[in-house]
């Protein structure tokens, strides 16, 4: 790497498009955080509660299981926007550059279909009747409150694919806030090239 100070992470390129997903970012973090946050605070209230004044909030199991279910699915698709989900890529590392592009197409399109369909039956799930009906032993909510975070979930998750998706048919990095992170969990070290780019360069197939 050439010398010099730490440089600015990589700017993720502009337009509508880019500042919506910037916006969605901003959206999906603070229900991540917010839903996780809350259930951590519920269950130490709920522990010193019953530690100290033998009082016991009834409710506090079922709100910090629906909570961390809600930050499960939320924290998903930030795992999704920073490329950190598994990843097998056992045959994209022979490939070379065109061979690795038409991989990672044919992914986000299988991507894509499978959050599209899946988030679908998800959302009709939601509007049947037993979902208003039916209300939970100890809040006494609706079914489809609690349900609300798969079909939200994976509507993000099919966004962010189909943003990444179009990244990909331009020939940009498909996942720019994946380069942030590293940059930034790197100290802000240099970072020449993306790791897109940088694997989309390598006519070897090799790693790093």
């Amino acid at each position: 790497m050439p010398g010099g100070g730490p440089t600015a992470a990589p700017a993720v390129p502009g337009g509508p498009v880019s500042r919506f997903a910037s916006i969605l970012a901003k959206v999906e973090n603070v229900l991540a955080a917010a839903s996780l946050g809350a259930a951590a605070l519920l269950a130490i209230v709920a522990v010193l509660l019953r530690t100290f004044f033998n009082e016991i909030i009834f409710w506090s199991e079922e709100a910090i299981i629906y909570l961390i279910i809600f930050s499960t699915f939320f924290g998903a698709v930030i795992t999704l926007r920073h490329n950190e989900h598994v990843n097998v890529d056992l045959i994209a590392a022979f490939l070379r550059r065109r061979g690795k592009r038409v991989m990672a197409l044919l992914a986000a399109l299988v991507s894509l279909v499978y959050f599209g369909v899946i988030g679908w039956f998800a959302w009709l799930l939601l509007f049947e009747p037993h979902s208003t009906a039916t209300v939970t032993p100890a809040l006494d909510l609706p079914l489809w409150v609690v349900t609300l975070p798969l079909p939200v979930g994976l509507t993000l998750m099919f966004l962010r694919t189909l943003e990444a998706l179009g990244r990909l048919v331009r020939g940009q990095d498909p996942y720019p806030h994946a380069a942030r992170s590293l940059l930034e969990a790197e100290g802000g070290a240099p970072l020449e090239t993306s790791r897109w780019e940088q694997h989309g360069d390598d006519e070897t197939g090799g790693r790093r």
